[in-house]
């Protein structure tokens, strides 16, 4: 059997990610803003903003910048992609 390759765990814990992410924002949705459940899990645990940058192309100017937030859901789905990763195929 072939060996698992490292750009591959690196794109299954990348959407892992993404897909926790995107469960504690849909759960965020729903949930009063003062709710207890809302500040412990779905407000943003760690938070990263770079940019933004300008690039000036005298006809467009282009604007790039990113935000990371990770909330709790997030870790839940980098650890449930850890599991499928080790466990799978």
């Amino acid at each position: 059997m072939r060996g698992k390759s490292i750009g591959r765990l690196i794109i299954t814990l990348f959407v892992g990610l993404l897909i926790g992410g995107a469960l504690g924002q849909l759960l965020g949705l729903f949930l009063p803003a003062d709710h207890i459940v809302a500040k412990a899990l779905v407000s943003p645990l760690l938070v990263y903003e770079a940019g933004p940058w300008d690039l000036n192309l005298m006809i467009i100017v282009l604007t790039f910048g990113f935000d990371i937030n990770i909330n709790f859901f997030s870790i839940l789905g980098i650890v449930g992609a850890w599991y499928y990763h080790k466990y799978s195929y």
